[in-house]
């Protein structure tokens, strides 16, 4: 059995147990006997339970995707950048929203689960911050509170997010594509020079 190959049963069989259990139940012993390795193979793959929490959340990380974005199809366009961020951005979370739900339920009551999903949107509002800084030395946005811009974008489609995946259409039934540019439409307007 190759490394990766025991790697990737163990964030599986992880997952499984989280998402049927929860974060409790899914002890090293049961991820151990689920994924077929002994729970030693475990600690040498990942330290410990967290490891395999880290592991799963980069596993299931935007940030590649953001990072690929913004290094192959920026157009220094604001409103064009961020509504192809914002629609990648939304449908990456929706294709993960299972995930994302057992995240938030869990990690009311395990600290460590916050601690480690915070890392996903510290890395977006880096990068954001970064592309925010260079629109304005080009010229394409006024002199703003970058971080505040950048986690502002965040909740906007975070909440975009978390409404249709929690309620779908209850609410709205507007195509996706059509909330986010206007979205994107009024947030770069607040930003334009």
């Amino acid at each position: 059995m190759s490394t990766k190959g025991t790697a990737e049963k163990i964030i599986e069989a992880a997952l499984h147990l989280v998402s049927e259990k929860g974060y409790t139940a899914a002890t090293t012993k049961s991820i151990a006997e689920l994924a077929g390795v002994n729970e030693v193979t475990i600690f040498r793959h990942f330290g410990n339970k967290r490891g395999i929490l880290k592991a799963i959340i980069e596993q299931f990380s935007y940030y590649p995707l953001l990072q690929h974005e913004l290094n192959k199809n920026i157009t220094w366009d604001l409103e064009t950048d961020l509504l192809n961020l914002s629609i990648k951005h939304f449908n990456f979370l929706m294709s993960i929203k299972d995930f994302v739900m057992i995240g938030f339920k869990e990690a009311m009551q395990f600290p460590e689960i916050n601690e480690e999903i915070a890392n996903i949107p510290l890395h977006i509002k880096n990068e954001l911050i970064h592309y925010f800084e260079e629109m304005h030395e080009r010229g394409k946005i006024r002199e703003i509170d970058m971080e505040a811009a950048a986690l502002s974008l965040i909740a906007i489609n975070f909440g975009h997010f978390m409404s249709r995946a929690r309620l779908e259409t209850l609410v709205s039934d507007m195509p996706i594509e059509e909330l986010l540019k206007t979205s994107v439409s009024i947030f770069s307007r607040g930003l334009a020079p």
